[in-house]
């Protein structure tokens, strides 16, 4: 008899264990690209003013930065972007291949793919910004990694990781075989 009491009570608990909500990580609020492990914004406003805050040093959690004249109008009293304001601005910026009330999926992909050249150019922008030290708007390999000394350069070791190899990538890089790389040959 005790035996079945210890089983039907185990039995009871299994099934309230495998029946209970369990709660929920919040891992989609976090807004993460599962590959990059960085956020990606659909809306431009909300990437340009993620541009203002890197470009100014601000903090990555600030909602409203005063340099984007347009952006005052779309944040709520309390800081927060208004969400269903910005959805009408850009619904009709999507739907735009036949304006017919609906987005396709060529339409976001569209909208997708510009946000990422958008984002890509931008990303360029700074690296040309960072490495391009003689401000020529060309980036020569010692511009592009300084740690490599004309010595490590002679050796030519192609070995993952060792001057050589980084030299061989970036000549791959330099299309124009000019020894420099350029905004678009960075992009590329």
């Amino acid at each position: 008899m005790a035996k079945a009491m210890v089983y039907t009570f185990l039995a009871i608990a299994f099934i309230i264990f495998f029946l209970s909500p369990s709660k929920r990580h919040d891992h989609h609020r976090m807004c993460l690209n599962r590959r990059l492990a960085h956020k990606v914004s659909f809306d431009p406003l909300v990437s340009r003013i993620e541009r203002s805050t890197d470009d100014k040093g601000l903090s990555k959690n600030i909602t409203y930065v005063p340099e984007v004249d347009d952006a005052q109008e779309y944040f709520q009293d309390d800081g927060v972007l208004n969400t269903t304001l910005r959805l009408m601005i850009l619904f009709p910026l999507l739907d735009n291949a036949p304006k017919d009330g609906y987005i396709s999926a060529k339409e976001l992909e569209a909208w997708i793919s510009q946000q990422t050249i958008d984002r890509l150019s931008y990303g360029t922008y700074k690296a040309m910004f960072w490495h391009d030290k003689d401000g020529n708007g060309a980036i020569s390999f010692s511009e592009y990694l300084p740690q490599f000394s004309p010595k490590d350069i002679e050796k030519y070791s192609m070995a993952h990781g060792d001057a050589g190899w980084w030299m061989e990538q970036f000549k791959n890089a330099d299309v124009d075989s000019s020894g420099n790389l350029d905004f678009n040959e960075c992009k590329e």
